[in-house]
């Protein structure tokens, strides 16, 4: 059994198989029941989930192939995170049931057409199985299937990582963020043909204890030594020219202007970027070199780049730009890189349009637009375009076998960009200036 597998199977033991045996809880909940006006949210899920409207929530849709005493008899169906579970999970009822019956179905042509409630219709329609609902009831004493201290929106993303790098769960699991666009683009072509064949059968039901019990290192450690081995190590090498500035700026630190008013970013920075972008396409569309998009850090340094230890590395922000699209083989993000083109309205998310990075800071710098203020305040002295510290980005063109996220396993662009945004928190929370995939600070989703 692979390590992801292992994991899962390591986390359901220690979590949802402990609450179906237990006598004391009323699981396995059904999502469901037939009743004389049709199909609703069954009375058991409203009794379970009655009161739970302000806290921290995890939830999994799931099906039980067995009686739910085995982990290889959970088949994840959605998994998601809330504050407001009560709320949540009423709502995903509705939305389920007004998707039936999938001969209603008509494609709109947007990527998003056959949605997340479609499928999961569709798996509850072409199913012998009941869908269940449980719910996981996080405090500081939560821990992930990694083994460290997590919280809901970390969690969702490190869940949704390892039940997608399962192959027998391609066709079932409905999630649709921390998922690759590729597949989101294959499921959307397909529609409902997506579920026709539904083949979960577990291949190897036994569990590798290696993997699923490897020593716990903290998060912030996680962050320094996944540093060491990418960002600093390009920092350091004689064969690779970073650190490479964000922006042109003259020697105060002062941020240079394009010829449409938008912060200039630095012509080696724009070398890197379509040198990485090129190695995910060209003019013939996705490369078949293997590559899911790149990776980025913004950051900052806090010694010369030559003595600089991983704890010298400041994260200002972590992203990713995913080669493939959701409803084209190409990305928008990327036509300016794979056809060459001198414009850079979207450039792999760095461009200067006004949906883009460049773009909004350029506009919250200006007062024009609050979506990047945050990063104004961080960045750049008050009312100015003078950088507080130089600012660097690093880019990586990430293969998904061959490349190694933070918790020491090869994982695809779309599952490794939260998992380092998890590890950056906890190791510099009063720097990073991502707003997604941290703990809420105010009970928002």
């Amino acid at each position: 059994m692979d390590a992801n597998a292992a994991l899962w199977h390591s986390w359901l033991e220690e979590t949802l198989l402990r609450d179906i045996a237990d006598p004391d809880t009323d699981d396995p909940v059904p999502l469901f029941e037939t009743t004389a006006d049709g199909l609703q949210t069954s009375d058991a899920l409203g009794s379970y989930k009655w009161g739970k409207n302000d806290g921290e929530y995890l939830y999994l849709l799931y099906q039980l192939t067995g009686d739910g005493t085995d982990p290889t008899d959970v088949i994840p169906v959605y998994v998601g995170e809330s504050s407001d579970i009560s709320t949540r999970i009423g709502q995903h009822s509705r939305k389920i049931r007004s998707s039936l019956p999938l001969s209603s179905w008509t494609d709109d042509d947007s990527w998003g057409s056959f949605s997340k409630y479609d499928h999961i219709a569709a798996i509850h329609e072409r199913s012998e199985r009941p869908l269940y609902a449980w719910i996981h009831d996080l405090d500081e004493d939560t821990h992930g299937p990694y083994g460290n201290p997590t919280y809901r929106q970390e969690l969702e993303a490190k869940l949704v990582g390892l039940i997608h790098g399962q192959d027998r769960f391609d066709r079932v699991f409905a999630n649709r963020e921390f998922v690759p666009n590729s597949v989101l683009q294959a499921i959307g072509q397909a529609g409902p043909a997506w579920v026709t064949e539904l083949d979960t059968e577990q291949s190897s039901p036994e569990t590798n204890d290696e993997l699923a019990h490897k020593p716990t290192v903290a998060k912030a450690q996680r962050w320094r030594d996944w540093v060491d081995q990418y960002l600093l190590a390009d920092l350091q090498s004689d064969d690779v020219a970073d650190p490479i500035p964000l922006f042109e700026t003259d020697a105060s630190r002062q941020v240079a202007l394009t010829d449409n008013q938008r912060l200039k970013r630095s012509a080696r920075i724009d070398e890197r970027i379509r040198q990485e972008g090129q190695r995910c396409v060209d003019a013939d569309g996705l490369r078949d070199d293997g590559y899911d998009g790149l990776l980025y850090v913004m950051y900052q340094l806090e010694a010369p780049a030559e003595e600089a230890t991983p704890a010298d590395i400041v994260p200002r922000y972590i992203g990713k730009a995913e080669a493939s699209g959701k409803k084209r083989d190409v990305s928008a993000n990327f036509e300016e890189i794979a056809y060459e083109r001198n414009s850079t309205r979207s450039f792999a998310r760095w461009g200067d349009g006004d949906y883009w990075h460049v773009g909004e800071l350029s506009m919250a710098l200006l007062g024009d637009d609050d979506r990047k203020s945050h990063w104004v305040d961080a960045l750049f002295e008050p009312e100015s375009r003078r950088l507080r510290r130089p600012t660097y980005l690093w880019i990586r063109a990430w293969n998904p076998t061959e490349d190694i996220g933070p918790y020491d396993l090869s994982t695809t662009l779309a599952a490794v960009e939260p998992l380092l945004i998890g590890v950056a928190h906890a190791a510099a929370p009063e720097t990073l200036l991502n707003k997604d995939g941290v703990p809420s600070t105010d009970g928002s989703e």
